[in-house]
């Protein structure tokens, strides 16, 4: 059943993706606005806070406050980068290689030295998300560096929220990850330019259902957030994550539906027969890396 759970999980990711991509392009949500709106509705999570509090070390809070601020600019990193691409070639892009990252990171830091899945798994990954993301004639080194740049962060984040939640529950910690990211996007409406992108609104057609739009996606990822967090309790997480490839699996499906002439201009996909070919066995090559990785 837990295969079935990550499964179910997974579509549910990439449907915040396709609803980030389209809130983000199509209604022309500036990525500042979209990261301001996205991680101030997090605060919501504090009303549970009377029920996990527990009291921590002052170096903990000021960890597990930086931490928060490193996830704010992280997520507007990753929208900035989303708004660029396209979300089937920049979601497996990204997510393909973080797992490149951790285990640098972890090398690095010489918690482990690489093994041999390892070195199989990067060998899979690397030209898997250099395949997903080559548009010939098209091709941006700027976005493809962004979209590096945005993988590091989210895998550096990993090992700094992991660090600074090592004392009490991660509840208790994460309630002091979300002041601190929110805190530092409050502190910057200071600032006339960034308080001018978070408030003025593009003219888009037919924009009405704008908010409605949001709150679902944002609802969608809070209850994402908790069943990934109850599946880690319950199942494997070297199975769970293993399984992500489903991730970019739906997010092609979705990418196949939304490229027709009628439902164009949701996602913006381009859509031929070269270009399925290519995204199909980059995603193979991407799945099967993050399978080895967190399988063997």
């Amino acid at each position: 059943m837990i295969v079935i759970y990550s499964i179910f999980e997974y579509l549910v990711l990439s449907i915040t993706d396709i609803m980030d991509k389209f809130l983000i392009t199509t209604r022309k949500i500036e990525p500042v606005s979209y990261t301001f709106y996205t991680v101030v509705m997090g605060l919501l999570l504090l009303l549970a806070w009377p029920m996990v509090y527990q009291p921590l070390p002052m170096h903990n809070i000021a960890l597990n406050l930086f931490s928060g601020a490193y996830f704010s600019f992280t997520m507007y990193l990753f929208f900035k980068t989303l708004s660029f691409g396209e979300v089937t070639r920049v979601i497996p892009f990204v997510y393909g290689i973080v797992p490149i990252f951790d285990i640098l990171i972890t090398w690095i830091t010489g918690r482990n030295p690489l093994t041999i899945s390892e070195v199989s798994a990067l060998a899979l990954l690397v030209p898997g998300a250099i395949l997903i993301s080559y548009r010939p004639g098209k091709h941006s080194h700027k976005h493809v560096l962004m979209k590096i740049i945005t993988a590091f962060f989210i895998s550096s984040y990993g090992f700094i929220w992991q660090y600074g939640a090592q004392v009490g529950s991660s509840l208790n910690n994460l309630m002091w990850n979300r002041i601190g990211a929110a805190a530092v996007l409050l502190l910057l409406l200071l600032l006339p330019k960034f308080r001018k992108k978070i408030f003025v609104v593009q003219h888009v057609p037919k924009k009405g259902n704008t908010t409605f739009l949001f709150l679902v996606k944002q609802a969608l990822g809070g209850v994402s957030f908790v069943f990934l967090s109850h599946l880690y309790t319950i199942g494997k997480i070297s199975v769970i994550n293993a399984l992500s490839g489903f991730r970019y699996v739906f997010l092609f499906i979705f990418g196949l539906i939304f490229s027709g002439k009628k439902y164009k201009h949701i996602l913006g996909e381009e859509i031929d027969h070269k270009i399925i070919k290519q995204k199909a066995f980059a995603i193979v090559l991407i799945s099967l890396g993050t399978l080895i990785l967190f399988i063997f």
